[in-house]
């Protein structure tokens, strides 16, 4: 029997399809937050309430209760999301869909720096290199996006923002799940993040009525389509590596130029086009390493 590989990462299928799920959900649902009229931070409450209340609904439906513990290792995470989301949104409002997913999914070049000494991941050269390629892909697609007519540079200043936020959300997160189920630590999430948000609204001098029964009905398509990409990836988090999860986070800025240019028209150019293939190349051959991996490592365990 030979030993794991010394310098590999690791991810299930199904883990894997649930985070690419997830983000084929994200990509289309934030469409929806352009459409709204309703200013960004509002629409960022009422999501984060409407959202909380269907989790902790479900999370009691189910004869599952919140603990002090519970709520103590959650709560972090929760404060955190609140600020990525206060960001996300706004940075939604001021630029284009596909440069705010753009700038997120820079995101494993910090992830990738962070994992090794947070959970002791161990990251191989060959996964490194495809990783700097995808970075490159997402590059790329910034280069060919700058000039369309929904860019802006405050905009993107506001996706930088939400970018640091989310990279400190997916690594608390990571850290969190192995102590609390997903069920709960996102009932305690939502809440803490709704708890966050509503004071930024109201400093901001953004409203926090006033919703028409259209919004509402965007509002909820918003939090089942927002909450259940959530749970796909919490869940996942108990059998994929972070940096294997954070990589796969490189395909929104591609599903996301696609969905903004279905439902809102937004141009993709060539060199966006290009980019994006280099980000799906790149990340198709890490996934399929990281699997692979995982898959002999189950074979090669002993039989008890």
């Amino acid at each position: 029997m030979s030993p794991p590989s010394p310098f590999s990462l690791h991810a299930s299928r199904a883990g894997a399809g649930a985070v690419l799920s997830a983000v084929v959900i994200w990509s289309f649902t934030n469409t929806l937050v352009k459409i709204s009229d309703l200013p960004a931070l509002t629409f960022a409450v009422h999501r984060l309430w409407l959202g909380a209340a269907l989790v902790v609904v479900g999370l009691y439906a189910v004869g599952r209760r919140l603990t002090w513990p519970v709520v103590r290792a959650s709560a972090p995470g929760g404060a955190v999301l609140g600020l990525e989301i206060a960001f996300f949104f706004s940075a939604l409002k001021h630029t284009s869909i596909a440069d705010v997913a753009i700038i997120s999914a820079l995101q494993p070049a910090f992830v990738l720096l962070l994992a090794p000494r947070l959970f002791g991941e161990r990251v191989g050269r060959r996964d490194l290199a495809w990783a700097t390629a995808s970075v490159g892909g997402v590059v790329v697609v910034t280069i060919g996006s700058s000039g369309t007519p929904a860019w802006s540079l405050y905009g993107d200043l506001l996706a930088a923002g939400s970018l640091l936020a989310w990279t400190a959300y997916f690594l608390i997160s990571k850290r969190a799940r192995a102590r609390v189920p997903a069920f709960e630590y996102l009932a305690v999430v939502f809440v803490v993040a709704a708890l966050v948000v509503t004071p930024l609204a109201a400093i901001a001098g953004q409203p926090l009525g006033g919703v028409h029964v259209d919004d509402l009905l965007m509002l909820l398509l918003f939090v089942v389509g927002a909450s259940a990409g959530h749970v796909l990836l919490t869940w996942a988090h108990g059998s994929v590596d972070v940096s294997v999860s954070s990589l796969i986070m490189l395909a929104q800025p591609v599903v996301s130029a696609l969905a903004a240019l279905a439902i809102l028209g937004e141009p993709i150019t060539p060199l966006s086009a290009a980019g994006g293939a280099i980000v799906l190349g790149s990340l198709g051959a890490i996934v399929s390493r990281a699997a692979s991996v995982a898959r002999d490592d189950e074979l090669e365990l002993p039989q008890t």
